[in-house]
């Protein structure tokens, strides 16, 4: 299975919570800020909103929220 994308902002708090849990856990994770562009680029292809971040995209769902992205996480990998 690949890592999931994270689209984030890095100076996010919110966002922060979400990269902490994943390597408490040893989740991998490939990190994309959204202050770049090439990365807010495909955050809107997907159909995301940079100001609703963050964002999971798992090669076939857009998981939006740090509790849904959590979520998504605990499911998945622990």
């Amino acid at each position: 299975m690949e890592k999931p994308i994270l689209y984030y902002w890095a100076p996010c708090p919110t966002c922060s919570v979400l990269t902490h849990f994943a390597d408490e856990h040893g989740i991998e994770l490939d990190k994309r800020d959204v202050e770049q562009e090439a990365p807010y680029q495909e955050l809107l292809e997907l159909g995301g909103n940079a100001d609703l971040i963050p964002y999971l995209w798992d090669g076939q769902q857009l998981v939006n929220g740090n509790d849904e992205c959590l979520a998504y996480l605990r499911e998945r990998y622990l």
